[in-house]
This record gives structure tokens, sequence and C-alpha cells, in this order.
């Protein structure tokens, strides 16, 4: 069975919810959360997510067009709750869920949807950051400031969030930002051993453990989450957004000129 959602490719076959995001455009970043709930939705009973062509998700797959309509606030709204929605379906999806990341590796949003998942692994090439803050102005509210604490703790959390500091897939592992790396020319094989020991699992403890192993997050999102993505809207009005929207699109279209 194939689905599409934007540039996001489904494909459910053997058990399997394949989910395969390209560069994000208005429809895609509204197709996310569909994407999501049909993968809840599915009889799947493990989800993996990548990137096409074998990359991943970050502001280089992003359709700047797009992110220069949110200089518009209503048009912003209209991207906060769907922001909301992309979050609350991916945690909503109780079977595995595993991230298969590709250099460049999960930036910003890209970051939020990989560390969303119960498994991330990663070429040993790839690389993790949140640049919010240092690249759009704003507070990470679709996910940021939920999953890196959840991750690896409030301190290390902190110097990622405030500085947008990248880090390389070995530090990942190290500070168990991530499950582990392999060589990019192992990645496919890893993650399939992955699922094939995840599909071998009684899979009604499996999603049951999964489940409210996932409480700590709802918890987390209904008490701080939603706080910081409102908080995001709020910022999103300020000039300080709207000069960090400016200063992108020129570089984005100075590095179009330049090809």
């Amino acid at each position: 069975m194939k689905l599409q959602f934007g540039q996001i490719d489904v494909t459910i076959e053997n058990d399997v919810f394949l989910m395969e995001v390209g560069g994000l455009d208005g429809e895609t970043h509204s197709g996310l959360a569909k994407a999501f709930r049909a993968a809840h939705e599915s009889d799947a009973r493990v989800m993996v997510l990548t990137g096409k062509d074998k990359t991943f998700f970050g502001p280089h797959k992003y359709d700047f067009d797009w992110v220069k309509k949110q200089r518009d606030y209503r048009f912003m709204l209209g991207c906060i709750k769907e922001a909301e929605d992309i979050i609350e379906n991916q945690l909503n999806i109780e079977i595995p869920i595993i991230a298969k990341v590709w250099a460049p590796g999960a930036h910003s949003l890209g970051a939020s949807l990989a560390l969303a998942c119960d498994f991330v692994i990663a070429s040993e090439d790839a690389t993790f950051s949140d640049p919010h803050c240092n690249l759009f102005g704003v507070p990470p509210g679709d996910g940021g400031i939920l999953l890196w604490p959840a991750r690896i703790g409030i301190t290390r959390a902190k110097e990622a969030l405030l500085t947008g500091r990248i880090y390389s897939a070995k530090e990942a592992v190290e500070i168990g930002l991530i499950t582990r790396m392999v060589p990019a020319d192992k990645l496919d094989d890893e993650v399939d051993k992955l699922v094939n020991t995840l599909l071998s699992q009684p899979q009604l403890g499996l999603q049951i453990t999964k489940k409210w192993l996932n409480q700590y997050l709802y918890h987390d999102w209904t008490a701080v989450g939603k706080g910081a993505l409102a908080a995001e809207a709020l910022v999103c009005a300020g000039e300080e957004f709207i000069d960090s929207i400016n200063k992108l699109a020129e570089q984005v279209e100075k590095e179009r000129g330049d090809h």
C-alpha cells in the first residue's frame, strides 16, 4: 500500500510503515500530522521514519518561499497549529518508531521528528542540532524544548538550544541523544536488523510498554511543551523573527544565485 502527503511518501509493506520525507513546504508541513495519524490507524507493527534519497530533514530541505510566508502572522499561526498536531500525532503512535538518519543529519524540525522516535540510528557522518534560536529567532516550541531535555537532561539541553550547537553522531551517542551510529554503508542493514527484532517481539506488550513510557513525554508536553509552542507563536509576531527570516531568505537567494 502506498500513500502520499505532499513530499512525504508512505509505503506499508510486511508490517512496516515506511515514511520518507522530502523537502518541507506548506503541503508537506500539514502532511506530517496526516502521515503520523495514518501510522497510528494502520495495521503496521513497526514504523521507519527517514528522508528521501538517503538524506534526512532540516533547514537545508526547506522551501524558503514557504518559510518567507511566515512573515505573515496569520499564516504563521496556522503553521503553529499544524506543529501541535504533528507532535501530538507522532507521540500518539503506539508501534515502535525508528528514525533512520543519513547525513547531513537531523536539524530544527527534523531533529524534533527524529528525537520523538523510539530509536534513532544514524550514519556516522550525520549531525544534529536545533537552530531555532540562532537561525529563526524563535524558541524551539515545535518539539525541541520537550525532546532535548528528555533525552540529554536540562544542562546539556540548554547548551544545545541556547547556542544552536551542532553535535556529531559520535557526540550524540555519547550524551544519549541518539541510540547509535554506524557507517553509512551499514545503516540500512542496521535498521533492518532492528525492525526484525521488534517484529519478533510480542506485539501487545511492546505497544503497551511504549505507550506508558511516552506518558513521561505527554506529561511534559502538557506542562511545558504547549506553553513553549504558544511562546513561539508570540515571538513570531516580533521584529527579531521577521529580521531573521529576511536574513535567511537573503542568504538562500544568494546561494541560489551562486549556483
